[in-house]
């Protein structure tokens, strides 16, 4: 069994009343409220029963925080498997970027995709304490195969985001892709073809 673990994005902000001013004041689009599935919850019907795709909830997505993920991530290991392959998307790139740099991960990683990563303060949003300052030796040893899926008109990634990530890894694969959506899509075959080739 090849086990796929993917890593949901999020939101972050620098104090409390960011957060509450942010939950009275944000734009609401109707049809966002009517579920359809999007890729995560369609990657288990798309790689077939070979795999096992795990989808954990992160604790607190909408104000999130990086202690608590790194503390809820830490536990999730004991029921991660060799040769795993970890997916990041948005906020949640950027965690397993900051995680795998920070601390010695307990299984083999076959492979480690990184979705519309942000990398610091080259975003929208303030990334408060996921902020990156480098990929260090430790993600590079152990995080496998790197690759990279960023839009090329991404509205929440820059291109500065891009390069910054390749100045750290230029090793890695890099997958420029039209992303109008920050890659919020139903399809991406891209997506399990890359994963089906680890």
């Amino acid at each position: 069994m090849k086990q796929v673990i993917v890593i949901h994005g999020g939101t972050t902000f620098a104090s409390y009343e960011d957060y509450i001013k942010r939950l009275a004041t944000k734009t609401l689009y109707p049809e966002r409220f009517v579920f359809k599935p999007m890729w995560k919850e369609l990657l288990q019907a798309n790689l077939g029963d070979e795999y096992q795709v795990l989808t954990p909830t992160m604790p607190n997505k909408t104000n999130a925080r990086y202690e608590e993920w790194k503390v809820w991530f830490t536990h999730l290991t004991d029921i991660m498997l060799d040769d795993c392959i970890l997916i990041g998307h948005s906020l949640g790139g950027v965690f397993l970027a900051k995680y795998l740099s920070e601390h010695q991960f307990p299984r083999r990683i076959k492979g480690t995709i990184l979705i519309a990563a942000p990398y610091d303060d080259d975003t929208e949003e303030d990334l408060t304490d996921f902020k990156l300052n480098s990929l260090t030796e430790t993600f590079i040893q152990q995080a496998g195969i790197v690759t990279f899926f960023f839009g090329s008109n991404d509205p929440v990634i820059s291109q500065a985001e891009i390069g910054k990530y390749r100045n750290d890894i230029p090793s890695a694969a890099y997958h420029i892709l039209p992303a109008p959506d920050h890659f919020m899509r139903e399809a991406f075959p891209e997506l399990t073809a890359v994963i089906k080739a680890l």
